[in-house]
């Protein structure tokens, strides 16, 4: 096996575990009413675009690298370019739309903020489909080209026959500020989370509280935010995540670029466009990893289809430590049903399987 094969192989992995894995994300995200938030839903809406992304642009491209020619004709070979930037975009706003939530919702405005679903964040979230098109269509209205690379066998960005400010301004939005929004914005929830790691006091207050079933608004307020430091752990792995696949990536891209004296190897452009294209498959194994909840809500959705145990199982808790659990309606000996409200169970069942 040369080069080429071997990275239509990884690729071809891609496909085989990010389209199980980001639809298995999408379905426990609409079937569980624990993550009807709005991270959550920014966090589904991003697990679209990978998976049309893998579909539209990645399967592609797996047959075409391993013939080491592109097979599809020219009109699908410059609209494969076009989805590859247009998913590249829609993921970057979609990290900063998860990253400026969890900035309002720590930094901003932690006391109030309850992340639900309004009609100001479902244009929000429509927004962040609707910006790319203008900029990916572009190219075929002048300002810029897409053009066929024979050395990686698919169709991208021309990047010898843009001029130099054309280029400066791309490389300025597409790779410099997202990077610079993302790292501020992260940065404040850091910050935040570190002032409330160190406010050992108030921990044991909140722990306090949660044991003895206080209704104190404060213990509730500050348990909340506690559960808004968790999540904002969660998505700064996703972010570190995506950054450690595409910085390669982008680069290569400037190097190609601004450095018109050098070459950049084709065995370079492949193996970083790899690398940027494993990022599609990164969200799901995180959320298996890191979210308990996330695990549980597959085997629920397994247990729907019948594949795994049995669907009476859902709705029942097992509790043998405690017979009467305080705050839990239903309770009956060890054995008790959820007889909840969607917002008691959300709020319930955050605050047990955040992200630690």
């Amino acid at each position: 096996m040369v080069l080429p094969q071997v990275i239509a192989l990884f690729h071809a992995l891609f496909n085989v575990f990010g389209l199980p894995g980001n639809f298995l994300v999408i379905v426990v995200i609409a079937l569980d009413r624990r993550f009807h938030v709005m991270r959550y839903f920014l966090l589904a809406s991003l697990a679209v675009s990978d998976m049309l992304c893998l579909i539209l642009v990645n399967s592609f491209r797996i047959a075409s690298i391993a013939k080491e020619r592109w097979l599809y004709g020219q009109t699908m070979c410059f609209c494969n370019a076009l989805f590859a930037r247009y998913f590249f975009l829609n993921t970057v706003l979609h990290l900063i739309a998860v990253s400026y939530e969890r900035y309002y919702a720590v930094v901003k405005s932690p006391l109030t903020y309850d992340g639900t679903i309004t009609k100001s964040r479902v244009v929000f979230m429509a927004l962040i489909w609707i910006v790319p098109i203008p900029i990916c269509v572009s190219p075929f209205l002048g300002w810029g080209k897409y053009s066929y690379n024979p050395d990686v066998f698919f169709c991208e960005q021309g990047w010898s026959v843009q001029s130099s400010s054309i280029a400066a301004v791309k490389s300025l939005f597409f790779f410099v500020v997202p990077f610079l929004v993302i790292a501020f914005l992260n940065c404040r929830v850091f910050k935040a989370v570190k002032t409330l790691q160190r406010n050992d006091v108030t921990l044991v207050q909140v722990e306090n509280t949660a044991c003895a079933g206080s209704e104190n608004q404060s213990g509730e307020e500050i348990s909340r935010r506690l559960r808004e430091r968790k999540a904002a752990v969660d998505i700064s792995i996703i972010i570190a995540a995506f950054l450690i696949c595409c910085i390669s990536a982008w680069i290569t891209a400037l190097c190609r670029q601004f450095i018109t004296s050098f070459k950049v190897p084709a065995e370079v452009i492949l193996v970083t466009a790899c690398f940027l294209t494993s990022s599609f498959l990164c969200n799901p194994i995180i959320y298996s990893i890191r979210k308990r909840g996330f695990r549980t809500g597959v085997k629920n959705v397994f247990r729907r289809i019948g594949i795994c145990g049995s669907s009476n199982e859902i709705d029942v808790v097992t509790n043998r430590a405690n017979p009467q659990v305080p705050g839990y309606p239903g309770c009956v000996g060890n054995v008790f049903s959820l007889k909840t409200t969607p917002r008691e169970a959300r709020d319930r069942d955050t605050s047990e399987d955040e992200p630690k």
